[in-house]
């Protein structure tokens, strides 16, 4: 058994869980918070729903794309340590680096999306049919996001790969 692998994949699998717990929190609070301040939303709304099923996919997939550029830093902090425990600290300081940035990438994207989809649909109060539970507002809204995360996770993972300080002997 490969000791080194072994610790990676173990890393992977912590980063992993943490940020999927973490980030689909956050992304529900947040938006939760920024939809009750303007609209009444009950808890039982299929469209609110579908709407959030739409949120939480979306910035999960974009955050789901740090996990590699996280563990590209862990490697090179590994070998820079060569053997010693100092990867750990500057390991840890880029992990929550890296996972703010990209939750509030996903999150500005996410609302702006949001924002610039329901002024394009002039006629439409997206927010105000969710509210009503029009279940196609809803799911229609929540599907624009996960498109939206589709668009955007590549330039996510190509920024946090741009954060990362490589050895000279990479550039």
């Amino acid at each position: 058994m490969s000791n080194h692998l072994f610790l990676l994949a173990s890393i992977q699998l912590i980063l992993s869980l943490s940020f999927a717990i973490v980030v689909a929190f956050l992304a529900y609070k947040v938006i939760r918070v920024v939809l009750e301040k303007y609209y009444t939303i009950s808890l039982d709304n299929m469209s609110f729903a579908y709407f959030i099923s739409g949120v939480l996919l979306g910035v999960g997939y974009i955050i789901s794309g740090a996990i590699q550029p996280v563990l590209n830093i862990v490697r090179i902090q590994i070998q820079k340590s060569q053997g010693s425990y100092d990867w750990i600290l500057p390991s840890i300081k880029y992990v929550f680096l890296f996972a703010f940035v990209a939750f509030i990438i996903a999150l500005v994207n996410t609302l702006l999306g949001v924002y610039l989809f329901t002024k394009l649909t002039y006629n439409t109060n997206e927010f105000e049919e969710i509210s009503k539970n029009n279940q196609a507002v809803g799911l229609i809204t929540g599907i624009i996001i996960i498109v939206i995360a589709f668009f955007v996770r590549d330039s996510t993972i190509l920024l946090l790969e741009s954060m990362i300080p490589y050895p000279k002997y990479f550039h």
